[in-house]
C-alpha cells in the first residue's frame, strides 16, 4: 500500500505519513500505543487490543519520525523540551514522549478521532444518553446554562462537548483548547490553541492567557476544551459577568470527586475553598457525569453544582424545578 492508498484506506483528507495511516487505519481503531520501536498496539472499539508489526527499524528512526509529527503541527519536540501534545489531520491526537532523560525509549499514545461528529440525536441512538438526559441537556443549552462535562479519560467527554455545541453553532462561541479538537462546528465558532515556548524559551501561550484574551472579542459562549489548572478561575470569573452558556471538561471520576477537583485547583490559584466555591457555584448550573458501563459509554448521572448548609462546595441531585 503507497502513501496515497494508506491515507484513502485511513479516510483521511489531510496527508500524514504512510506508517501513521496504516496504524490508525485499523477497522475499529480508536488508539494506537507504541512503547519503543519494537512494540506497537491497536485498541479497538469494542475494548480489544492487538498486537501489531512495527514499522520502526530502530530508536533512532522512531525519535525521527516524532519529532517530524511535531514539526508538522508548529510543535516543538527535542531534549530540551522531550514533551508535546499534537494534533495533525483534523482528527488524530498524538502524545510523544522522546527518549530522554525522562524514558530510554521513544513513546507515543495516538488518540484517534473519527471525522463524524453526532449531535444529541445520534448519541441517544447509540446509547449514550437516554431521552429524559436529551431534553435536559437542550433545555441547558436553550437557557444557557453553564455546564461541566466529567468523566475518566475515553468516556466521551469531547463527544458530548461537540454535540453540545452544535446545539447553539450559530452563537459566537469561542473555543480554547491545548490540541485542537473541537473544530469544524461553523463559521461562528472561533478556536484558539495555545502555544508552547520556542528554542529560546519565549512566546508560549497557555490556556489562562487565551481566555483573557477571548473575553474581549465579544463572545455569546466561551468553552475550554479541557481545565485541568489556573485556567479554571478566569473562566469563573467571566462566566459570573455576563458569558453565561459557556462549559468545559474536567477529568474526575463520579460527581462526588468534581468538587475536589475544584477546590484543589483554586487553591493552586492561591484562592480559600470559600472564595472559589463562591465563584463555582454562582457561575456553573449542571455536571454531567460519563463513564463506561457494559463495555459503552454513557451518561452517568447528571447533578447540579451547589454549596451544602456549611457553605461547602458539593453536587447535588438534579432537580429541573430549582
Amino acid at each position: 500500500m503507497n502513501l496515497v492508498e494508506a491515507n484513502q484506506h485511513a479516510g483521511l483528507a489531510t496527508p500524514v505519513p504512510q506508517w501513521l495511516a496504516e496504524l490508525v487505519g485499523y477497522a475499529g481503531a480508536t488508539d494506537v500505543l507504541i512503547n519503543g520501536h519494537e512494540h506497537v498496539s491497536v485498541l479497538l472499539a469494542d475494548g480489544g487490543c492487538i498486537g501489531v508489526f512495527s514499522p520502526f527499524r530502530s530508536e533512532t528512526e522512531l525519535a525521527r519520525q516524532a519529532q517530524e509529527l511535531a514539526a508538522m503541527a508548529g510543535r516543538r519536540l527535542d531534549l530540551a523540551s522531550p514533551f508535546a501534545d499534537i494534533s495533525i489531520a483534523d482528527h488524530i491526537r498524538v502524545h510523544a514522549v522522546l527518549a530522554s532523560g525522562c524514558s530510554s525509549k521513544t513513546l507515543l499514545s495516538i488518540r484517534i478521532h473519527r471525522p463524524q461528529r453526532f449531535g444529541l440525536a445520534e448519541l441517544l441512538e447509540r446509547g449514550f444518553l437516554t431521552a429524559e438526559q436529551q431534553l435536559l441537556l437542550r433545555q441547558l443549552v436553550a437557557n444557557r446554562d453553564s455546564f461541566i462535562i466529567s468523566g475518566p479519560t475515553g468516556s466521551g467527554k469531547t463527544t458530548l462537548l461537540q454535540a453540545l455545541l452544535a446545539e447553539c453553532s450559530s452563537d459566537r462561541i469561542i473555543v480554547i483548547e491545548d490540541v485542537a479538537e473541537l473544530t469544524g462546528l461553523g463559521p461562528s465558532v472561533i478556536n484558539l490553541q495555545t502555544r508552547v515556548a520556542n528554542v529560546e524559551g519565549r512566546g508560549s501561550i497557555g490556556l489562562e492567557a487565551l481566555v483573557a484574551q477571548a473575553l474581549r472579542m465579544k463572545p455569546d459562549r466561551i468553552v475550554v476544551g479541557e481545565v485541568r489548572s489556573t485556567e479554571l478561575v478566569p473562566m469563573l470569573q467571566a462566566l459570573n459577568t455576563g458569558h453565561r452558556g459557556s462549559g468545559t471538561t474536567i477529568h474526575a471520576n463520579s460527581l462526588a470527586d468534581v468538587p475536589n477537583r475544584i477546590l484543589a485547583i483554586g487553591r493552586a490559584s492561591g484562592l480559600d475553598a470559600w472564595v472559589i466555591s463562591e465563584l463555582a457555584n454562582s457561575a456553573i448550573r449542571a455536571v454531567i457525569q460519563l463513564g463506561v458501563r457494559d463495555g459503552r459509554r454513557q451518561i452517568l448521572e447528571i447533578g447540579r453544582l451547589a454549596k451544602n448548609k456549611q457553605g461547602w462546595l458539593q453536587v447535588s441531585d438534579w432537580n429541573p424545578d430549582d
